[in-house]
């Protein structure tokens, strides 16, 4: 068997069934209200084999709302709170009545992970923070989300101020380089956000990974710590060329799409059947596209890379390229590459289509890699959803169900870990505990 199929075999989901994720037998209390960080962190815990018991209030977290347009609702739930949900179990504990922080307490003694999204002090008000749960189980491993983090001038002053997408995005100055230059005129040239939850993704995966290292930490010295996570730093980290620029005294004042400060060419442009990336900003690379778009005398204009990366000679040479590559399909254009290639001829040009979200969805590869898949759930009906992203063969992370209602799993928890039965159960609900 050649090596695509053999290798193929180790990933199938089907045969993933049958084995343990890595974090199997870990138990995660998250007690996070409205934080799409703390939810997506606590989905990966979840498809790594992690036991992730989300803990709502009674009438459940605010997130369950939020859906494309309000009007794509599953059973009560929106879409991306249904399908971020997955694999955990639901349970409802009012966390602002003492006696519900009493019960809190003591499935803390039963948990390796808590996740918390509070203004920053305010769990350790209640009196179930970091140092009050530490006291009672000294192993727990505590992640906290918050928007300026739990110590310096700024977490205290902002302290009642949510962790949000938009936040991490502004605050982190990519918006504000995500532009376009001042001559392509407004709306283009605004400060930009992705059209999805980059900031608050981004933290929930560091959030996730600094779980892991938390408790790879804990297997040699048997002690839990405290992990701070905030999606401006979390954006800070992918942002950071944006910033070296200025410790060096050459700030970048205007954002330069579809320009680059550091390599050129590299970036889109506009053909006869959509849009597509190109990439030749070594001295090679840029002689194979030019050459290729039939654009040779660029060659004597902009001869090394140092010509090329002058904002003004950017923008000259970008205009060049775009009258070449509206004359081209894609195809077209990856048959020149091909020649150049099979000719054997030195440097590559890069090309690629920029692809629309429904064709991502539609592309048959994705399916072949097992990517998407539909997943029929008996409370929502069939829903397409993205499988885990990390593929371990040992140890493969699985998506096995996706969010259930909120307390749908109440007496099973309480029961396990509290012994508590279905009269104990009711007369809490009847109090508004759970």
């Amino acid at each position: 068997m050649e090596w695509h199929e053999v290798s193929k075999q180790y990933f199938e989901v089907e045969r993933a069934r049958f084995k343990k994720g890595p974090l199997e037998g870990v138990v995660v209390f998250d007690i996070s209200l409205a934080s799409p960080a703390a939810t997506f962190a606590s989905s990966v815990l979840a498809e790594m084999g992690a036991e992730v018991i989300k803990v709502e209030p009674p009438d459940g977290d605010p997130l369950r709302k939020l859906t494309p347009f309000g009007e794509y609702y599953f059973d009560g739930t929106g879409l991306p709170f249904a399908v971020e949900g997955r694999n955990k179990k639901y349970m409802t504990l009012d966390l602002e009545k003492e006696e519900g922080r009493e019960l809190f307490k003591q499935l803390v003694l039963h948990a390796d992970v808590v996740i918390e999204s509070f203004p920053p002090g305010y769990a350790d008000e209640l009196g179930i923070g970091y140092r009050q749960l530490r006291e009672r189980r000294p192993e727990i491993v505590y992640l906290a989300f918050s928007a300026y983090g739990h110590f310096g001038p700024k977490a205290k002053e902002f302290a009642s101020v949510p962790d949000s997408n938009l936040l991490g995005v502004a605050m982190s100055g990519y918006m504000m380089a995500n532009r376009e230059l001042p001559e392509a005129g407004e709306p283009y040239n605004l400060p930009t956000a992705p059209g999805f939850w980059m900031a608050t993704n981004l933290a929930g995966i560091y959030g996730a990974a600094g779980v892991v290292l938390a408790l790879y930490h804990r297997l040699r010295s048997g002690r839990g710590q405290m992990i701070d996570v905030t999606s401006i730093e979390a954006m800070n980290k992918i942002s950071l060329q944006l910033i070296w620029s200025h410790t060096f005294n050459e700030p970048l004042n205007v954002g330069v799409l579809p320009l680059d400060y550091a390599v050129f060419p590299y970036a889109y442009w506009r053909t006869k059947d959509g849009y597509v990336f190109a990439a030749g900003f070594t001295d090679p690379n840029f002689t194979a596209l030019v050459t290729q778009l039939g654009r040779e005398d660029l060659l004597e204009k902009y001869p090394n890379v140092f010509a090329r990366i002058k904002l003004e000679n950017q923008k000259e040479l970008y205009r060049e390229l775009q009258k070449e590559f509206e004359k081209y399909t894609f195809e077209e254009l990856v048959e020149k590459m091909l020649k150049w290639r099979y000719e054997g001829r030195e440097g590559v040009a890069v090309y690629s289509r920029i692809a629309t979200p429904k064709e991502v969805l539609e592309e048959s590869y994705w399916r072949e890699r097992e990517v998407f898949r539909e997943m029929v759930d008996r409370r929502y009906g069939e829903i397409t959803v993205i499988n885990p992203v990390w593929k371990l063969s040992q140890t493969p992370l699985k998506l096995k169900w996706l969010a259930k209602k909120a307390g749908e799993d109440n007496y099973h928890v309480y029961k396990r870990f509290l012994g508590l039965g279905r009269k104990e159960l009711s007369d809490l609900k009847s109090a508004g505990v759970v």
